[in-house]
This record gives C-alpha cells, sequence and structure tokens, in this order.
C-alpha cells in the first residue's frame, strides 16, 4: 500500500501579491536584499495576522493595530509603515484594490538625536592613534596603515561605513582624488576626496596591502578577495564590525570616550562642510541621500554659528 502524498496547500492571492510586489521591488525600484527581505517578512508577518484573508483590503484600523503592536522597537514600526505604504500603493496600481489606503498608514515619529561630531582637533587626534602600531612586526603595521586608511576615507569621502568596506580597488581613483561610491538602493555616486586620503591609501596599497595578501594561511586561501581595497590578514576583505572596532578602539586610545564610531566621521564630514559654508544641496549629494530633509539635521548643529553670522550681518540684530 501507497503512502499518500501531502498536497501542498493552494496559496491564497494576499501571498501571490507578495511575491509580485517583492519582485517589483527587486526589478523596478532596485532595492537591496537585505531591504527586500525585511520587507517579505513583514508582510508575512503582516498576513499572519489577519482576522481573515479579506481585511487587509480597506481596513485601515487592522494595519495600524499591526505596526503599532506591543513590544515592537520604534525603528521597527516605522520600517512596517514604510512597507505596507509600498505596498498598498502596489496593490492599487495593479488593480488589487480600488483604493490604496496607505495614505491612511501613520508612519511613528522617531525622536531625533542631533549626531556626534568631532572638532578638527579631535579628528587629528583620532587619526593620530589609527596610525599608531600596536607592534613593530610587519602585519601589526599594515593593520595600522590600513586603520589609518579607513578613517582618511570615511572622514574624506562622507562615506557610510559600508560603503568604505565594500571598495573595490577599481573604484579609487587617486590621480583624480575621487572614489565611486555605491549606496543605498545600489545608486552610485562619485565624490571627491582630499589629499591626506589618497596619501594614507597609497601608502597602505604600496606598504600595508602587499602584507596583508601574502599573510596567507590554509584555513583563509579561500577568503582571499584581491578585488578589494582594504583587507585583513589572509587577504580577506576587512569587514563592516571590523571597521568598528579599529575606530572605537582608536577613539577610546585618543581619550575621545567609547561612543565614537565610523558614523560620527560621516557626521563630522557633513557639518565642518556645511559649517564652511558648502550649499546643503551639495551636501545631500556627496553624502548620497534620497531626501534633503535627512541632510537638513546637520544645519541644526550650526545653530550658535549661524545666530552669531546673524548678528554680525544684520542691520538691526
Amino acid at each position: 500500500m501507497s503512502k499518500a502524498t501531502a498536497t501542498p496547500a493552494a496559496r491564497t492571492d494576499l501571498e501571490r501579491l507578495i511575491d509580485a510586489c517583492i519582485l517589483y521591488l527587486s526589478v523596478e525600484r532596485n532595492l537591496a536584499p537585505r531591504t527586500l527581505e525585511a520587507y517579505r517578512s513583514d508582510y508575512q508577518s503582516f498576513a499572519a495576522s489577519l482576522p481573515n484573508q479579506s481585511s487587509w483590503r480597506d481596513d485601515a484600523g487592522v494595519v495600524q493595530q499591526w505596526i503599532a503592536a506591543p513590544n515592537v522597537a520604534l525603528a521597527t514600526r516605522r520600517r512596517r509603515a514604510a512597507a505596507l505604504r509600498v505596498f498598498y500603493r502596489f496593490a492599487e496600481a495593479e488593480g488589487v484594490v480600488t483604493r490604496s489606503i496607505s495614505d491612511e498608514i501613520d508612519l511613528p515619529r522617531a525622536r531625533r538625536r542631533l549626531p556626534a561630531v568631532l572638532s578638527a582637533t579631535q579628528i587629528d587626534k583620532l587619526f593620530l592613534a589609527l596610525s599608531t602600531s600596536l607592534g613593530t612586526d610587519p602585519l601589526a603595521r599594515a593593520h595600522s596603515l590600513r586603520n589609518r586608511a579607513l578613517g582618511e576615507l570615511l572622514y574624506g569621502s562622507g562615506g557610510r561605513v559600508s560603503e568604505i568596506v565594500n571598495l573595490d580597488l577599481d573604484s579609487i581613483d587617486l590621480a583624480d582624488g575621487s572614489v565611486r561610491l555605491l549606496g543605498k538602493g545600489r545608486r552610485e555616486r562619485v565624490v571627491p576626496i582630499g589629499e591626506p586620503a589618497v596619501d594614507a591609501v597609497r601608502l597602505y596599497l604600496d606598504v600595508g596591502r602587499p602584507v596583508h595578501l601574502e599573510s596567507l594561511s590554509r584555513s583563509t586561501k579561500l577568503d582571499v578577495d584581491t578585488a578589494a581595497l582594504l583587507l585583513t590578514r589572509g587577504g580577506r576583505r576587512v569587514r563592516r564590525e571590523e571597521a568598528w572596532s579599529a575606530i572605537r578602539a582608536a577613539a577610546v586610545a585618543a581619550g575621545l570616550g567609547e561612543e565614537i564610531h565610523p558614523h560620527t566621521l560621516r557626521h563630522s564630514f557633513a557639518t565642518h562642510l556645511l559649517d564652511g559654508g558648502a550649499d546643503l544641496r551639495v551636501v545631500q549629494e556627496l553624502l548620497g541621500h534620497a531626501d534633503i530633509a535627512t541632510t537638513q539635521l546637520y544645519t541644526h548643529l550650526l545653530g550658535s554659528h549661524v545666530r552669531d553670522a546673524y548678528k554680525k550681518a544684520h542691520p538691526r540684530a
């Protein structure tokens, strides 16, 4: 007697719509794989929470209840709201619903904290600490040269740490003094870097990187990435968390505290440019912000500077 095989459950219309939406976001919107994974997880969680399979179509209350579920972090709630806004607009465009409720989905407001910013003197202290080798052997010096290049690239380009560690050799033009960064949504931008960054990268390429490539072992041969710009022992591309550790350790050694991280250099880059008179739109382009409102956050850091300029320049101040 043969065993009966289980028939897979029929896929619901909602499940098929979720698949179609994810495909649209991947092909048409070019979202990153991690973002697509997070959105799919959100959509599946939302579908599982529904009291019935038709309640999602026009019941904004069901949507808001799922977004504001207890014990869910604010960042997760904001992502859920953004994901469902996209989903309902897609459903309307596909003719699945006659009226999108995307405008009825409230985006939970986050309290925006002003980012920490280092002064020019503090930047110098941090980079000096990054340049200090932990030993005299060639590998320790290679790490030190790489960390200095990492710091100079972060501050010199304003790039996100993920953008910097993902740089390849052909992503940087030392003669031109520029780097090609691949940002969120796979948007590419070319930004200039100053002479200190060019010099630090060139020194690492000449002295440090060959040591990293030569320090092979049996366990690391499979991880060798000859295309990567910044390497670590065994020729492996330096990881994001390793970059964080390097910046944080240097900050502690420089007496700047434990709250300094790679993004602090990005914040400092933007603030120093604006403080020096750079146009907000230019800074937006350099940072790779899709929305200028994100860039405008940095203008709040210049409050006293703006007030002083007003008092000096306005005849009735």
